[in-house]
């Protein structure tokens, strides 16, 4: 193999993907893939929330994250924390300013003060994502600082100008952009039994993220993401969570078997089998693996 294929061949393994909600070959294989079928409802295309898979991929100091799937355009809430850095919290607590123009998700810290994730897990930041409908067609992105407190908190509304879809590389003043395309109608089904993992992650649709790492305090080892999909009010827990919860596994509601109590503080995911998170792998070792394949090929060559 020459040095121009080879060339190439590092461009290939190297490339940063389109931004456009649609999964690109440089993600490769899922960090995670759902282990149970929906209790929000399975979309067809609308009508239902699922997580399918999560992918990731470190290109030129910014993270590229995508989650396949679907998210109701009800104003259901997609939540990400990033575990990241030093400190955090495994248990959330009422100390992050409200923040945002999104009259439906205020006092989202509130709601979640005393949820404890699974051992090994401590919060950093926050992503809260959704879309519906209130005065016109909106898709809105939320960035918080656990335990920032006031002004720690960014927010974005009707990125898209007007759509549930489309791509904005700059959503946020951080530089966080975000595409969403909802056109999936296969992945997991409705229910709460154990989710065909093949058709999970055959799914190529779903909410991209492109973050710079600077904006989740530049990880310097792997660093781990845990993504829910929580009610409208940020008060009821979907079973969709990557990493999956273990089925038969309904939605966990408020106190873990389905029931309402306007908080999801009660919840301990040590309760839950399995980790509902996934690790990204350090940066540097991303771009070290692409390299030594280059590097094995040239030698071939």
């Amino acid at each position: 193999m020459g040095a121009t294929a080879c060339g190439a061949l590092a461009s290939t393994a190297l490339a940063a993907p389109t931004l456009d909600g649609v999964r690109d070959a440089a993600y490769g294989t899922p960090k995670a893939v759902q282990t149970v079928q929906t209790g929000f409802g399975d979309a067809n295309p609308n009508g239902g929330s699922e997580l399918d898979a999560a992918y990731a991929h470190i290109e030129g100091g910014t993270l590229y994250l995508m989650l396949t799937g679907n998210l109701e355009n009800n104003f259901n809430k997609l939540n990400i924390f990033f575990d990241s850095q030093a400190g955090g919290q495994n248990v959330l607590q009422n100390d992050a300013n409200n923040g945002g123009n999104n009259p439906e998700n205020d006092g989202w810290a509130a709601k979640y003060a005393g949820f404890t994730f699974d051992t090994g897990f401590q919060a950093d930041y926050m992503l809260i994502l959704r879309n519906g409908n209130f005065g016109g067609d909106r898709f809105e992105i939320d960035f918080a600082t656990i335990g920032g407190g006031l002004g720690a908190f960014q927010a974005a509304s009707s990125v898209f100008g007007g759509s549930l879809t489309g791509s904005n590389a700059n959503a946020l003043p951080n530089g966080i952009g975000v595409a969403h395309d909802r056109s999936n109608t296969g992945g997991v089904l409705g229910g709460d039994q154990a989710a065909n993992q093949a058709a999970a992650a055959a799914v190529t649709t779903g909410i991209e993220l492109s973050i710079p790492l600077a904006a989740i305090g530049n990880p310097v080892g792997e660093f781990s993401i845990s993504a829910m999909i929580n009610g409208s009010n940020h008060d009821y827990l979907s079973n969709q969570f990557l990493g999956g919860l273990m089925p038969p596994q309904g939605n966990l509601g408020g106190d873990g078997a389905g029931g309402f109590n306007g908080t999801v503080g009660q919840l301990n995911l040590n309760n839950f089998a399995g980790e509902q998170f996934f690790v990204v792998p350090e940066p540097a070792s991303v771009a070290l693996v692409a390299l030594a394949g280059v590097a094995l090929l040239r030698r071939r060559a």
